[in-house]
């Protein structure tokens, strides 16, 4: 199961919950670690979750679209989460300092003769912050990568050493389906989030994901997995999740 699963399973058990309840088609999960109680997982591996989503930080809240039946709504409205979503709750909710889309891919990583199947992850800079991740070398992505579409990746750190053993990554090229990457940065190790290893993953600007990888474009606009969001302290997190809610809501007609 990875982390897409272990959030979506999370945000089906919380409904339950008045201060977690989960959207009508999409659901809010609080990085925090009573979230944990409702996955139904054994109590060793409980534990572990629970010191997982506690290094998240009380702050982080991940929103998730909904199952597939939740999503049939009326055909005249959005079905899942867009790249709209992330900046109209950037833009209109004043309870939350950092946001940060993203749409996952597993993909076929290349480099010269070797190649591995990993989770790739098309995001914005703000994932950095939001996600508790830090450079080891290079860069993250940035804003011009976005606005250019550019093929930069910046690799886990797992992945860098497999590809690059006691070399330097950075400016190295490699591939990820059919399209050619730069490298610009590697990240410090990070270990696994519920039983997901976040040092094995790519990053690359989510426009570039959208436009070059997977092409997960709809009516409605960019199509992302979830969007990560940063509450600006923990006293703010009940008014950050129920702003969210009620602009979702709007947004999504539900």
């Amino acid at each position: 199961m990875n982390i897409f699963e272990s959030l979506k399973m999370a945000s089906s058990t919380l409904v339950s919950n008045k201060l977690r309840s989960s959207l009508t088609m999409l659901g809010i999960v609080i990085g925090n670690a009573s979230v944990i109680a409702t996955i139904g997982i054994g109590q060793g591996a409980q534990k572990l979750a629970e010191e997982q989503f506690e290094a998240l930080g009380p702050n982080v809240m991940f929103v998730v679209p909904g199952s597939e039946e939740s999503r049939r709504t009326q055909f005249d409205m959005p079905k899942t989460l867009v790249l709209e979503d992330a900046r109209a709750i950037a833009a209109q909710v004043p309870t939350i300092s950092e946001v940060a889309p993203q749409i996952n891919q597993t993909a076929v990583i290349t480099y010269r003769d070797r190649n591995v199947n990993e989770s790739v992850i098309g995001t914005t800079p703000e994932f950095l912050k939001v996600r508790s991740f830090a450079i080891d070398k290079g860069r993250f992505i940035n804003q011009i990568d976005l606005k250019r579409n550019t093929r930069v990746v910046v690799l886990g750190a797992e992945l860098a050493e497999k590809f690059f053993p006691n070399q330097n990554p950075i400016g190295k090229q490699l591939r990820i389906k059919n399209t050619n990457f730069e490298t610009v940065g590697v990240l410090k190790a990070k270990g696994s989030f519920l039983g997901d290893n976040q040092d094995k993953k790519a990053f690359i600007p989510l426009t570039t994901m959208a436009n070059r990888i997977v092409g997960q474009t709809s009516p409605y606009g960019l199509e992302v997995s979830w969007i990560n969001v940063t509450a600006k302290n923990e006293a703010s997190i009940r008014a950050a999740k129920f702003q969210i809610e009620n602009l979702l809501r709007l947004r999504h007609k539900i």
